[in-house]
């Protein structure tokens, strides 16, 4: 990947900040990510979902990438270019701990997302992802799919759901001692009955800075757009680290400046200050870029 100069890297989350809560993908968010392309900037996916719990609307805009997994997974074009998984011992010893403190929970991998199998249709509508083939009752992803029959050397992370309040608290006196990473605020119903496991060390920053790093790009190039507690690595690494209006405390406190809700085209407005949003591709890629971001 060619970053030419005065052309910025950009890192957008999805959930709240591409796509709104309620499901809504604005316009002028649109517009935006394929006008910034198309004038030579890199636009690249960074969420807390695995491959396949990404909306098919993504794949419409168009991007030159994507970290996955809360930084599992990262992918340029159609090349995986780094991947974390657990050490299965680790998996399993997440499993145990959610076993014993009576919790549901979803396995992420690269290539496919596992519930519990009691339940799977709630979770399924909770992740946005149940209406996809396969996943109707009694078909074959909707029989192989489950927490119970996942690849437990291909697990990257899992989202706990609680019915306390204080299932974070547990898990992460449970997990946190043993080299896990376990947050909260990653699903905004649920508050801190809910939250996602990762391995410590492994989140959106470190992938975004290992990124970097391969490509030789500088940092100071770099933007990152979030709105949730798994974006907060990301916002402080990167050079502008921006927060969306509904964000967080904790990811408003991590931003340097805080733009709009995504009904209020946020990323429109973070595009347009920061400049992405004029002048031209560098010459030999303008209809090149152009036709990548319709794609």
């Amino acid at each position: 990947m060619i970053l030419h100069p005065g052309r910025r890297i950009v890192f957008l989350d999805v959930d709240g900040t591409i796509i709104a809560h309620d499901g809504a993908l604005p316009a002028s968010t649109i517009t935006a990510i394929r006008t910034a392309r198309a004038a030579g900037h890199r636009v690249l996916l960074a969420t807390g979902r695995s491959p396949s719990e990404l909306d098919p609307r993504l794949a419409e805009i168009g991007f030159d990438g994507a970290v996955l997994g809360a930084g599992a997974f990262v992918r340029l074009g159609e090349e995986w270019v780094a991947q974390h998984t657990m050490p299965v011992e680790k998996v399993r010893r997440m499993i145990e701990v959610f076993g014993q403190l009576d919790l549901d929970y979803v396995l992420q991998a690269r290539d496919g997302v596992y519930p519990v199998a009691s339940r799977r249709e709630e979770m399924r509508r909770m992740l946005g992802i149940e209406d996809r083939p396969g996943l109707g009752p009694g078909e074959e992803l909707d029989i192989e799919q489950v927490a119970e029959k996942a690849p437990l050397d291909a697990i990257a992370k899992a989202i706990f759901l609680g019915v306390t309040s204080d299932a974070f608290e547990r898990v992460h006196e449970a997990l946190a001692p043993e080299g896990f990473s376990v947050i909260t605020g990653t699903i905004t119903h649920l508050g801190t009955g809910g939250g996602e496991v990762s391995l410590g060390g492994v989140n959106k920053g470190s992938a975004i800075l290992a990124l970097l790093d391969q490509l030789g790009l500088d940092v100071a190039d770099s933007i990152g757009i979030g709105d949730n507690n798994n974006d907060l690595e990301m916002l402080r690494i990167t050079g502008v680290g921006i927060a969306m209006g509904e964000a967080t405390p904790e990811a408003r406190a991590a931003a340097d400046e805080i733009t709009g809700t995504v009904h209020q085209s946020g990323i429109a407005q973070a595009f347009a200050r920061h400049g992405l949003l004029d002048g031209t591709a560098p010459e030999g890629e303008g209809s090149a870029t152009a036709g990548a971001a319709q794609r």
